[in-house]
């Protein structure tokens, strides 16, 4: 019993370990913003008579709020507000100087530049990499019985396909756990094996290592579909029991009816 119990915590523990770190990073998040930039714009807003003090209460327009030092959350609106500002401005294509002045900036400094380049790679690898993927394949590479995941480019045409005289596509093969670097190969399209899985699911199969693992969507597929099967056939042999009794039911009451009469 206590074995079970020891599995079933554990069981509940992994399923409940990433929404768990989840709202922790998400809360760490905004106390760090709020903390840092809430103090400041409650002062601003202080001097804009937006905010104001009265007997150890703090006042938005006029209204009570139950805090005494900043308005909790106003920091992080304020972010938010910064943030979708800075993205409009950047779709815009206005002020491109200054954007490429900021990257420039992080990309000389040392030390920095390595995280900034190590996380405007893996960016990249979401964004915009993204869309030149097309489908995940399997390739045995790089030998017989061990297999490497990639991505399909795109059909190999012209002088390539004249020389090697087979269907073949092209496959990018990515390193891990930085997916942007990698090689090109030129795979016969009857030695690649095509995946259900998503490229967003193969881009996080690879940078992670293989810890974070895709489900498969095809043995699911065949799961519920077996399931839906067998709910059926247990329902026509509900439906056949209860016609027999009806059938049968029937027949007897004929039966009564003859011998009455």
């Amino acid at each position: 019993m206590w074995k079970t119990f020891q599995r079933n915590l554990v069981a509940g523990f992994l399923f409940l370990l990433p929404a768990i770190a989840t709202i922790y990073v998400l809360q760490l998040l905004f106390s760090i913003i709020d903390n840092f930039l809430g103090p400041f714009i409650t002062d601003v807003l202080r001097v804009m008579r937006v905010v104001s003090v009265e007997e150890g209460g703090l006042y938005f327009l006029g209204v009570y709020t139950p805090f005494t030092e900043r308005l909790v959350g106003i920091g992080f609106i304020f972010t938010l507000i910064l943030v979708a500002w800075i993205g409009a401005v950047k779709r815009k294509g206005t002020k491109e100087e200054a954007f490429t002045g900021v990257d420039r900036f992080f990309r000389k400094v040392p030390v920095v530049n390595y995280i900034y380049g190590s996380v405007d790679q893996l960016i990249n690898a979401f964004t915009q990499e993204r869309s030149s993927f097309q489908k995940v394949v399997m390739v045995e590479y790089p030998r017989k019985g061990v297999y490497t995941l990639g991505f399909l480019t795109g059909e190999t045409k012209g002088e390539v396909q004249r020389i090697t005289q087979k269907d073949s596509i092209n496959v990018f093969l990515p390193t891990t756990p930085n997916p942007t670097s990698g090689w090109l190969v030129i795979v016969p399209l009857e030695d690649v094996t095509i995946l259900t899985m998503s490229v967003e699911e193969g881009l996080k199969f690879i940078i992670s290592g293989g810890v974070v693992v895709p489900p498969d969507k095809a043995k699911e597929l065949n799961e519920e579909f077996n399931e839906q099967q067998k709910a059926e056939k247990e329902k026509l042999f509900k439906d056949f029991v209860v016609n027999v009794r009806k059938h049968r039911k029937g027949d007897l009451d004929g039966r009564r009816k003859d011998i009455d009469s």
